[in-house]
C-alpha cells in the first residue's frame, strides 16, 4: 500500500479517511430568499368556496396563486435557482448540520467565483420579470376575480429574490477550551463524529 503526505497526522500516523475530510474541507451554507407566489385564503374566503360543497370551510385549505409560474420570465428565474442548487450539490458531500454542505478548501475560490456569476443571473432575471410584472398583476386581477387583492403584491420585485453563501465554522471555538476542557473536548468529539 503507497501512502501520500496527506495520509499521515502531524504525529506521523496515518490518518483515516474521516480525518483527511475533516482537515481538507470546509462547511458551505447556500440561501436563497424567494417571493411566495400563493397565499392561503382568508377564513372567510375559504366558508364562501367550501359553501357550493356544503363543506366547513375550516376544514378546506385553499390558496390562491398570485403570478403565473408558467410565465417564461418567472420561469427563467426559477432556472437560475435550479442550477445554484444543481451547482452546490455538485461540488460538495452532505453533512449532518441541515443546509450545510462540505467542500473541499481548494475549490472555495472556484466556487465564490461561481456564485457571484449566479448571484448576477439572478439578479438580471429578476430585474427582466420585474419589467413584466405589471402584466402579471393583471393577469393576475383577471384569473383571480374577487379573490385579488392588491395588498398581496409588493410594489416591485427587485430585492425579493436573493441568493447568498457562507463558510460556517464547524469546528468548536478555541475559547471553549479554555473555559472548559471538557466541554471543548465533547464538542470535538462530537465534530469528529460527523465525519
Amino acid at each position: 500500500m503507497t501512502m501520500t503526505l496527506l495520509d499521515r497526522g502531524a504525529n506521523g500516523t496515518s490518518m483515516t479517511p474521516a480525518q483527511r475530510l475533516r482537515q481538507s474541507s470546509a462547511a458551505v451554507r447556500v440561501s436563497l430568499h424567494w417571493l411566495g407566489v400563493r397565499k392561503t385564503l382568508t377564513p372567510e374566503q375559504k366558508n364562501q368556496a367550501a359553501e357550493p360543497f356544503s363543506a366547513e370551510g375550516q376544514y378546506l385549505s385553499a390558496s390562491k396563486k398570485l403570478l403565473d409560474t408558467k410565465h417564461p420570465a418567472y420561469k427563467e428565474v426559477t432556472a437560475v435557482r435550479g442550477r445554484v442548487l444543481a451547482f452546490w450539490k455538485g461540488c460538495t458531500l452532505p453533512y449532518p448540520d441541515p443546509g450545510v454542505r462540505l467542500i473541499k478548501q481548494d475549490q472555495i475560490e472556484r466556487f465564490n467565483e461561481q456564485m457571484e456569476e449566479f448571484r448576477s443571473q439572478l439578479d438580471e432575471a429578476v430585474a427582466k420579470l420585474d419589467r413584466h410584472y405589471a402584466d402579471l398583476k393583471a393577469a393576475a386581477r383577471r384569473r383571480l376575480g374577487q379573490l385579488f387583492n392588491e395588498a398581496d403584491y409588493p410594489p416591485a420585485l427587485t430585492g425579493l429574490f436573493s441568493l447568498e453563501w457562507e463558510f460556517p465554522p464547524i469546528e468548536p471555538p478555541d475559547y471553549l477550551c479554555q473555559l472548559s476542557p471538557a466541554l471543548y473536548e465533547q464538542e470535538r468529539q462530537r465534530v469528529a463524529s460527523r465525519f
